[in-house]
C-alpha cells in the first residue's frame, strides 16, 4: 500500500515544514499534502518549504477555481515543479469548500471544467486566449481579447487530481483529471457500507489513459482516544451539517428525525455551524465515522473498515489528513510507527489482486 499525508490546520511554514519532515523521516509518504485556505499561509510557500527540507512529492489537497486567477494559479504550480526538480507536483483542485465562501461563487462546475483545461495548456507552455474560457473570465474581468502564458512553463507538468464529491465533479476528474481525490468528509464509512461509495464511482466515466485515485481519511489521533474525538469534533460537525452533499444524504445517517428537521429549518434561517453545533451529539459523529478518531487501537479499528469497504474500487494513495491529532508531533509517530505499519501488515485484505 502506498501513504500520503495531509496537514492542516496549517502553523507557520516552517513548523509545517518541520512536521512532513518528522513525517519522512519514519515513512516514505507517495506525497505530502496541504490545502489551500485564505485564511491561512499561502500553500505555495508552505509547500516550498516541504521541498526544501525533505525528499518528498508534494500537492495541494486541493485549491479551487475561485481564490486564485488562472495565470497566478498556474505559475504558483510551475514554480513549484522547478523547486521540487525530479519529484513530482500534483495540483490537486476541487470546486471550492466553505473555507472559500467568503468569495461570491459562480458557475462552480463550469469554473472547476475550464481551470482543468486551463492549467493543462498552461502547463505545456502555450499561449491560452482567454476568451476560450467564458466563465473563468468573467468571474476573474480577464480581457478575452488576452492571451495567458508563462515565461517560464515546467519542464515537468503537474499531475491534475481532481476532488470529487458528487456526480458532477466524478464527472470531470474522469474526462479531465490525471486522479481524482475522494474523501470520508464526503462518504463517511456508515454511508459506503450503505453502497454510497460504489454507486459514485459507477457513475464516473472511464478515464482514458493513466490515472491515480486518492483515499483521503480524516484522522484524529492521541493516546487519550477522548482528546482525539473532541479535537475533531469541529471538522466532522462541519462535514456533516455544512457540506452540501451531506445535507441531502442526512436522512441516511442514524439521525434523528427530530434533528434532521432542527438543522434543515437552522439553514433555512441562515444560522451558521456553530449555531448548530449542538445540534449533533457525539454520537451521531460516532455512528457515522466521518473522521477516524480515537486511540491508535481504536482508529487500526476504524481504518481497518474503511478500507475493507474500499477494496474494489481499487485506490492507489491511502492519505492520513488533518487534523491527525490535538498534538501533531505524538499524531505523527502514532501514525508512522504503529497504524501504518499494521496496515501494511494487513494490506492484502485492501488491495484487489
Amino acid at each position: 500500500m502506498r501513504f500520503g499525508m495531509q496537514f492542516y490546520p496549517l502553523p507557520p511554514a516552517p513548523l509545517t515544514a518541520a512536521y512532513a519532515k518528522r513525517a519522512m523521516s519514519q515513512h516514505r509518504f507517495e506525497r505530502l499534502w496541504v490545502p489551500d485556505h485564505l485564511t491561512h499561509e499561502n500553500p505555495f510557500v508552505t509547500l516550498a518549504a516541504i521541498l526544501a527540507e525533505t525528499t518528498a512529492h508534494v500537492g495541494t489537497s486541493v485549491t479551487n477555481p475561485v481564490c486564485r486567477t488562472p495565470v497566478d494559479l498556474a505559475s504558483s504550480f510551475s514554480a513549484l515543479a522547478h523547486l521540487a526538480g525530479d519529484r513530482s507536483v500534483t495540483a490537486g483542485i476541487g470546486a471550492g469548500s466553505s473555507s472559500s465562501d467568503m468569495i461570491r461563487k459562480q458557475r462552480r462546475m463550469s469554473m472547476l471544467r475550464e481551470m482543468v483545461l486551463f492549467l493543462r495548456r498552461m502547463f505545456r507552455g502555450e499561449r491560452v486566449p482567454f476568451g476560450e474560457f467564458p466563465a473563468l473570465s468573467e468571474f476573474f474581468r480577464l480581457d478575452p481579447n488576452a492571451e495567458g502564458f508563462l515565461r517560464l512553463p515546467p519542464e515537468k507538468p503537474p499531475e491534475i487530481f481532481v476532488a470529487a464529491a458528487g456526480p458532477e465533479t466524478l464527472k470531470i476528474a474522469g474526462e479531465l483529471g490525471d486522479g481524482l481525490i475522494l474523501s470520508n468528509l464526503s462518504f463517511p464509512t456508515a454511508l459506503i457500507r450503505q453502497g454510497a461509495l460504489g454507486d459514485a464511482m459507477a457513475k464516473m466515466p472511464a478515464p482514458a489513459g493513466r490515472f491515480s485515485k486518492v483515499l483521503h481519511l480524516h484522522i484524529s489521533v492521541a493516546r487519550d482516544g477522548e482528546a482525539a474525538r473532541s479535537f475533531c469534533r469541529r471538522m466532522a460537525v462541519n462535514g456533516l451539517i455544512g457540506g452540501h452533499l451531506l445535507r441531502q444524504r442526512l436522512m441516511e445517517l442514524p439521525v434523528p428525525p427530530a434533528t434532521l428537521q432542527t438543522i434543515r429549518q437552522y439553514h433555512g434561517q441562515g444560522k451558521n455551524i456553530a449555531e448548530m453545533d449542538p445540534l449533533i451529539g457525539q454520537q451521531i459523529i460516532d455512528e457515522a465515522r466521518i473522521v477516524i478518531a480515537g486511540t491508535p487501537e481504536e482508529c487500526l479499528v476504524q481504518l481497518d473498515e474503511v478500507l475493507r469497504l474500499a477494496k474494489p474500487y481499487r485506490f492507489d494513495i491511502v492519505d492520513m489528513a488533518s487534523p491527525l491529532g490535538p498534538d501533531w508531533n505524538e499524531a505523527i509517530d502514532s501514525i508512522c510507527q504503529e497504524i501504518i505499519p499494521e496496515l501494511e501488515r494487513r494490506s492484502g485484505s485492501y488491495t484487489a489482486s
